[in-house]
């Protein structure tokens, strides 16, 4: 018999009664751990219902060796996980009361070994313990030894317990392509999402211009180890375990967390329902700092060309009846041109510079106050974390950043070169990224961002990227905690930069205004952002990576916490094909209709109404582009004002006060519903009384609609356009012409909130809209 089985029987002796078929350990505040040896099963049990259990006679901890394989390229990294000598069982010796200092209670500590890996038995420990600050849940700490081979040591750990077929998984981050997790395996790491995800033929067109550049359906700029099931379990990792991680949902009959580590720390616990669920999660996240009022009053304007420009469309948009609470000028530290992969077109691309360009906004301060005073139009701008060297800028510069960060090391470091880590983010554009380890370079960015971003008094900024720190064996970071390494700290980040630009604006004068969205998230991030912004999708209708897919990113995203969102009105990215002929550009482009229905989408899901021209605006319909567009999109904004008060009621009683989400997947409310399970983008809640079906397919002028709960006595959804009333549990088929979604009141609500859009939609229902 092995060693580790002949101390079993000795250990055992000491902690239990030897043969006791189920021992009981309490938790505190009603919780009890129950081990039964027989089955190797260990449950977690509140005032008697099950929290959490393992599978009966199965290893609820193993191990394995081998370092996973990681390619990556301008942000995008292709991961394949490598498992060697991965451990064949697991036995139990000892289990025995612990004390820690945190704890509610008593903890329980589980001890024992890994069996069969890589030839050698693993010792191990596992504990568990309610925490005294928050008394609803499980924490749990899990220790593996590496093992004495010291040629091929375990690299991580993988936690099973137990699931059932029909139980559901949402969550995780910004997942885009599903609507429950089962039956997938969701890799937590963020990066680069790709142009295309799946979709094809454009994932194929980027994948041959350069490497991984498409993705897949499971790549996303945000790694959140974080998920709540339609049965109300909820389960997490704690916000510094942050090594790349996998959570399996494939066996029907349980999950697997693989953990690039050794140890690793998380809690879990049961809500009485998915709402619920999100509570609990956000009193150990955070919540979003609210949103502030102006952002209810219309249209946030994405332009880009200067200020005449600028001053043109915002004009334009008063004398359309588009109310404007907003521009947004990504462009204000100027732009550049980067080749594209076919044709005559160039991508237009911005300086990584972080002060006014002076050819584009030669009075930047006086434009942002003038735009205020004269039409009370707030301005935002764009930042990142990126510094571009800008010797070569056509119109000059008063400060080189990326020189200075160069000299001083307040970029991460390349040992091999001894300087700067470059940063590639596709042809030309080649940056180092700063190192927020270091102190002193955030002393240094601080003062940078009050003297040449907050002191032209703007009210908001993008924060873009967060997902492309480097990870190799030769990145250097400032200050690591002992044991770490730059692929651990590189899913913190997204935290680390969201968390340092808030604090430096928190000293600026109109700090109480301040809108700061963020694309790129890790555990605990939505405390530091009052805004989630769903990415770059392609301008396309397409599932993984068109309009459809920002819907889903924005619901799974409600579910891990962040609970206000929206997304680039008309899509970003422009994809390329080979051209038809000589005078083709190749481009795909955007087209009037796209434009209009992702801006009724906006109007009807979305905290925060904000148009993109793209990063090819010269071939996109803009919403300015003709007297029809700018029509369409300024009902849209209308539309989008009119739900002003409703949507603040729901910010202010529900996000700010429980963390639940403005958009929510139908399952929240109807878990026990088979069908709503399943919906991803094709319908949602807007608070409680409002459900959405957008029209997110081309040429369509009606859409099909799943009412969910049929269960529920006297559920009815009225349809705002028709007044028409329908039951539930039933699919119907609504007209939705150009500018009327299919939106419903549930359950005949009324408020005061409500009043104001019905009366939009008295005024504008007889609209009629071109494209």
């Amino acid at each position: 018999m092995p060693r580790s089985h002949l101390g079993a029987l000795a250990v055992l002796a000491t902690s239990l009664s030897l043969g006791q078929a189920r021992s009981i350990w309490s938790l505190g505040n009603g919780f009890e751990l129950a081990w039964q040896p027989d089955l190797h099963q260990v449950s977690f049990l509140q005032n008697n219902q099950t929290v959490l259990s393992t599978v009966p006679g199965q290893s609820f901890l193993s191990a394995s060796a081998g370092k996973d394989q990681i390619v990556d390229s301008s942000g995008n990294f292709k991961i394949t996980n490598v498992d060697q000598g991965r451990c064949q069982g697991q036995n139990v010796t000892d289990v025995a009361r612990s004390t820690r200092p945190d704890s509610l209670g008593h903890g329980v500590t589980i001890q024992g070994y890994l069996l069969n890996c890589s030839n050698q038995d693993i010792a191990y420990s596992s504990s568990f313990w309610v925490p005294a600050n928050l008394s609803d849940r499980v924490a749990f700490e899990v220790n593996v030894d590496a093992g004495r081979d010291a040629s091929a040591p375990m690299e991580r750990l993988y936690l099973t317990f137990g699931s059932h077929p029909s139980e559901d998984f949402y969550g995780l981050g910004a997942q885009a392509s599903f609507a429950s997790m089962k039956n997938q395996t969701i890799p937590i790491f963020s990066r680069e999402q790709g142009v295309g995800r799946g979709d094809q033929p454009y994932t194929a067109i980027e994948d041959s211009q350069s490497f991984f550049r498409g993705g897949d359906r499971y790549t996303t700029y945000t790694a959140i180890p974080q998920y709540i099931s339609s049965d109300g379990h909820v389960f997490y990792l704690l916000e510094d375990d942050s090594a790349y991680a996998t959570f399996d949902f494939r066996d029907p009959d349980s999950v697997t967390v693989r953990y690039d580590a050794l140890t690793v720390h998380g809690h879990f616990m049961k809500a009485d329902n998915m709402l619920e669920g999100i509570t609990m999660l956000t009193e150990y996240t955070g919540r979003m700092p609210s949103l502030p009022e102006w952002v209810d009053q219309g249209a946030v304007l994405g332009i880009q060309g200067g200020q005449d420009k600028v001053n043109r469309i915002v004009e334009e948009g008063l004398q359309h009846d588009c109310p404007v609470a907003a521009v947004w000028l990504q462009d204000w530290s100027g732009t550049h041109l980067q080749s594209a992969p076919y044709g005559h077109i160039n991508i237009s691309r911005l300086w990584w510079n972080w002060e006014p360009d002076t050819d584009l906004y030669p009075t930047w301060s006086e434009f942002v106050q003038d735009l205020r005073s004269e039409h009370n139009v707030r301005t935002l701008a764009y930042v990142n974390p990126f510094l571009a060297n800008v010797s070569s800028k056509s119109d000059g510069y008063r400060r080189n950043l990326f020189l200075e960060a160069t000299q001083h090391h307040y970029t991460v470091q390349n040992t091999t070169t001894n300087t700067t880590a470059i940063i590639s983010s596709g042809k030309g554009i080649d940056a180092g990224i700063l190192d927020l380890t270091n102190p002193t370079t955030r002393q240094w960015f601080a003062a940078v961002l009050r003297d040449q971003v907050w002191s032209a008094n703007i009210s908001g900024c993008m924060w873009d990227f967060g997902e492309y720190t480097p990870i190799t064996s030769d990145t250097r970071l400032a200050h690591l905690p002992d044991g770490e390494d730059a692929f651990t700290y590189h899913n913190r980040y997204p935290r680390e930069w969201a968390a340092f630009q808030r604090a430096a604006a928190a000293s600026t004068p109109l700090a109480a205004e301040m809108v700061t969205f963020h694309r790129s998230a890790s555990m605990g991030a939505n405390r530091h952002m009052n805004l989630f912004w769903a990415g770059d999708q392609a301008i396309a209708w397409t599932r993984n990576d068109g309009v459809k897919s920002a819907v889903t990113i924005m619901a799974h995203m409600g579910v891990s916490g962040y609970a206000h969102s929206h997304s680039d009105i008309g899509g970003y990215t422009t994809i390329f094909e080979p051209p038809q002929s000589q005078n083709s550009s190749g481009a795909i482009p955007r087209s009037p209709e796209l434009l209009g229905r992702w801006g009724e989408l906006a109007a009807v899901s979305s905290a925060f109404f904000r148009s993109h021209e793209g990063n090819v605006p010269q071939v996109n319909a803009q919403f300015y582009s003709n007297a029809s567009t700018y029509a369409y999109f300024a009902y849209n904004a209308r539309m989008f004002k009119a739900l002003g008060p409703y949507r603040r009621r729901v910010l202010r009683t529900e996000s700010e006060a429980k963390g639940w989400p403005l958009l929510r997947m139908p399952v929240l409310y109807h878990p026990e519903d088979v069908r709503a399970r399943q919906i991803s983008y094709e319908s949602f809640f807007l608070g409680s009384d409002l459900y959405v079906a957008p029209v997110l397919d081309e040429g369509r002028r009606e859409v099909e609609v799943y009412l969910p709960g049929g269960d529920v006595r006297g559920r009815s959804y009225l349809h705002v356009w028709s007044g028409v009333k329908y039951r539930a549990g039933q699919t119907v088929t609504v007209q939705a012409p150009l500018g009327k979604p299919a939106v419903f009141v549930v359950d005949g609500a009324r408020s005061a909130e409500l009043d104001v859009f019905w009366e939009f939609v008295r005024r504008e229902n007889g609209t009629v809209l071109g494209v």
